[in-house]
């Protein structure tokens, strides 16, 4: 069976935001994740909200990226991964924007809009562990 142009152009845009996603995530926990950690909450540090909570977040940046990444590249669990991205933009675009970096929050509202549209055309989901499980649960 063929797969369709919009499924195969899903899957495309799925996987390639994926890599995106697991890339952040998976080089900044080689790369040490107390370093990230540290200079995020320094660059929030003139913002209004708690040291600790933007400390802790940032230990969590990581970890939520690299997660949320994979799960993108082998389409498990897409639509709550889908979900849980979008709100994990708007928690980064918080910090953004209490702080005034209005560059860094236009980029987050551009993956905040990505997230949105393979929400919304999730049902071309077909290239992803997901349709996969869902056939081998039906039979």
């Amino acid at each position: 069976m063929r797969m369709s142009d919009k499924s195969l152009a899903y899957a495309l845009l799925r996987i390639a935001f994926g890599v995106n996603f697991a890339g952040h995530g998976l080089i900044r926990i080689y790369n040490g994740v107390g370093a990230f950690a540290a200079s995020t909450a320094a660059h929030l540090a003139k913002s209004p909200l708690p040291p600790g909570l933007t400390l802790g977040f940032s230990y969590a940046i990581p970890f939520l990226e690299a997660v949320l990444g994979l799960t993108l590249i082998l389409g498990v669990f897409t639509r709550i991964s889908l979900v849980c991205g979008a709100v994990f933009m708007m928690l980064l675009s918080i910090g953004a924007t209490t702080n005034q970096l209005w560059d860094v929050a236009s980029q987050q509202l551009v993956y905040t809009a990505v997230f949105f549209l393979l929400l919304y055309l999730i049902e071309h989901n077909a290239l992803a562990l997901d349709s996969y499980l869902r056939r081998s649960s039906i039979q």
